[in-house]
């Protein structure tokens, strides 16, 4: 049959429309298929379906971003790039579709695409607020990257360049990232240790301001002792994000929140400042052939944790560290009071680091509460008294070889975030998983990620968590997840060996749902009948 003599969707439906026009038949499909994914979540591909038809019929704007969305639930990435895609093409004018093109490019598209999208749109609205902040970022990256570079080159020694990227703005970040995150750097078997085999580089991302903040702390300049400190200055423009995106889009409301667009665009600042910081420091180690560590002003690490991550990059092209969360107001006074010296440093043994996770781990994370974490990150397991069993879903990569890597190193994921790894071409055999307190990453703040929310699943499911697992799977989301992580005194061998049996389990029983799930998205990439 010729291409002429095919029916199209709109014709194959005629019969079924009563009579309706288009727009009518494509409201109800949307609103089936809405009902159906609200109601059964697990049925989301047969949802997709009908969206799929409303969208084929009227290719409105918000049918393209309802269809992304569930596309994005249901791990079809590249299926929402698509429909964005075409959508934007349709109605580039419209402001909340233009959003959700572009963290979907920021999330799941190549750096070229994410260029071309915004260089579009500043054609069609050359005062686009978020535009200009991505352009502008992307405008002074190779600037960024030739500095820092060009800083490794210059005091090149023969030992080899360990970077460590740090973006932070404010003074609450700044005080904290002294306070703690620096603090925690600058114990006898952290820095200083690791400045005896590397040259290490600290680049800091950040404006004049904070900087100068910075600058006058004592601890910034025990850094200097260790380190060769470089400030990659955002311009004003970039770091006052929040008062640009209330301009933009403050009167731009969506229908699915109370806040308005500009709320939206906002939280993507500070993702892409973040992870632009990463990307330009992968970049000048790839150029400089160091090792990088990406990093966050909210954590705190064990004394001895940098050198450990140097000896096993020795072998391997990455280091992944599940990072865990503890509440800020409960935690950091322990600190300061049992691991502070006199002049401000912290040196906190990896003991002791876990002796912290095992009592104060938020109860949400563990397999038998009765209201579950949302996100759900991990699950957690006591191990006797002083014994604690992670199953991470979540792992950073804490260190990375960017010679290793073979893909564009440009604005798009964050480094930091899980799914980079997934998109890189390494093996596992090269991928080292740190599954003890050797090396441990404390974000010790109080994030609302440590509560509940009105989403949690309420007691812990196999079912929910497959399917919120799904949208997130990867090559290697699997294999990650099914690595335990053990943290404290071991517990007697019988007690231990029941804890951890069930744990894996549950574990099994949650990755098989997650891959059956991602098996219906195979068959459909796939040419075979």
């Amino acid at each position: 049959m010729s291409g002429a003599g095919k029916a199209s969707l709109r014709e194959r439906l005629i019969p079924l429309w009563g009579g309706q026009t288009t727009d009518v038949v494509a409201a109800r499909l949307l609103r089936e298929g809405s009902e159906l994914w609200s109601a059964e979540p697990h049925r989301v591909q047969d949802a997709i379906d009908k969206v799929e038809q409303a969208w084929a019929l009227t290719h409105d704007p918000k049918i393209a971003i309802q269809l992304a969305t569930m596309y994005d639930r249901a791990n079809r990435n590249d299926d929402a790039l698509v429909v964005l895609r075409k959508a934007f093409r349709k109605d580039p004018q419209d402001a909340l579709l233009r959003h959700h093109a572009a963290i979907t490019l920021l999330r799941h598209g190549e750096p070229a695409d994410i260029g071309d999208f915004f260089e579009s749109v500043l054609k069609v609205d050359g005062q686009d607020a978020f535009a200009r902040f991505v352009m502008t970022l992307l405008g002074s990256y190779d600037t960024w990257v030739a500095q820092l570079a060009s800083s490794i080159e210059k005091k090149r020694d023969g030992r080899r360049p360990f970077l460590i990227s740090l973006p932070v703005w404010g003074k609450t970040f700044a005080d904290f990232s002294v306070r703690y995150f620096w603090a925690s750097l600058l114990s006898a078997n952290n820095l200083p240790a690791l400045a005896r085999d590397h040259a290490v580089h600290i680049a800091i991302f950040t404006n004049d301001e904070t900087e100068k903040m910075l600058r006058s702390e004592p601890l910034f300049r025990r850094l200097e002792d260790y380190a060769t400190v470089d400030f990659v200055h955002y311009s004003r423009d970039l770091i006052d994000y929040r008062a640009a995106m209330e301009s933009g889009y403050g009167h731009e409301k969506v229908h699915y929140s109370q806040n308005s667009l500009a709320f939206y665009y906002a939280r993507n600042c500070k993702f892409a400042l973040m992870s632009c910081a990463h990307y330009v420091a992968l970049a000048a180690g790839r150029a400089s052939d160091a090792l990088v560590s990406g990093m966050v002003a909210d954590i705190v690490m064990n004394d001895g944790a940098l050198p450990s991550m140097a000896e096993v990059m020795k072998s391997a092209d990455a280091l992944l560290i599940h990072a865990l969360q503890l509440p800020g107001k409960v935690v950091r006074p322990i600190i300061d009071r049992d691991f502070r010296d006199a002049d401000g440093v912290l040196a906190i043994p990896s003991k002791a680091c876990s002796g912290l996770l095992v009592r104060h781990l938020p109860e949400a994370n563990f397999a038998d509460t009765r209201w579950f974490a949302d996100p759900p990150l991990r699950i957690a397991w006591r191990v006797g008294e002083e014994g604690l069993l992670v199953y991470g879903n979540h792992y950073h990569p804490y260190c990375l070889r960017p010679s290793a890597l073979a893909h564009p190193l440009r604005l798009s994921i964050d480094p930091i975030d899980s799914r980079f790894i997934d998109r890189t071409s390494l093996d596992m055999d090269r991928i080292h998983l740190v599954q003890d307190d050797s090396i441990v990453s404390m974000a010790v703040d109080d994030d609302p990620i440590l509560e509940p929310s009105s989403n949690s699943m309420g007691e812990l499911s196999v079912h929910k968590f497959s399917l919120w697992l799904w949208g997130y799977w990867g090559r290697l989301r699997g294999e990650l997840f099914r690595s335990p992580i053990r943290f404290g005194a071991p517990a007697r061998h019988e007690q231990r060996q029941q804890v951890e049996q069930a744990a894996a389990s549950m574990v099994d029983a949650i990755v098989s749902e997650a891959e059956k799930l991602e098996q219906t998205n195979r068959r459909r990439k796939s040419w075979k009948l």
